[in-house]
């Protein structure tokens, strides 16, 4: 009778562990699907020429800090109005990086409009 009752816990926790494997892969896959979903960071500056290389290579870093190195967002640097080399700097960090983008206070108030309809 111990044997039954011993050889029955042993299947339950095989099958317990079998299904606790099965249900942690596939919240693995869909967090991995979830995580693909386009995420956007938008860094609205002026006159931050000696800032906004390391302000955008901070969030870069945090992602990839946070996400095990398997995706950083999109990156939008909006330029305010500034009158120094803020310019200059977001459009290097638009050629090193694909996923950083640069626009104008208006272009970015036409974006802001398309999206929103």
């Amino acid at each position: 009778m111990s044997e039954i009752i011993l050889k029955t816990l042993i299947t339950f926790l095989i099958i317990y562990a079998l299904i606790d494997i099965v249900t942690r892969v596939m919240q693995w896959i869909t967090r991995s699907e979830t995580h693909k979903s386009e995420l956007f960071v938008v860094v609205k500056v002026k006159n931050q020429e000696s800032n906004l290389e390391y302000i955008v290579r901070s969030i870069i870093w945090r992602f990839l800090n946070q996400n095990g190195g398997n995706r950083v967002p999109y990156i939008l640097i909006v330029d305010m109005g500034s009158d120094d080399g803020t310019d200059e700097i977001a459009q290097k960090l638009c050629n090193d990086y694909e996923f950083i983008y640069y626009a104008t206070e208006d272009r970015y108030n036409e974006m802001k409009k398309q999206f929103l309809i």
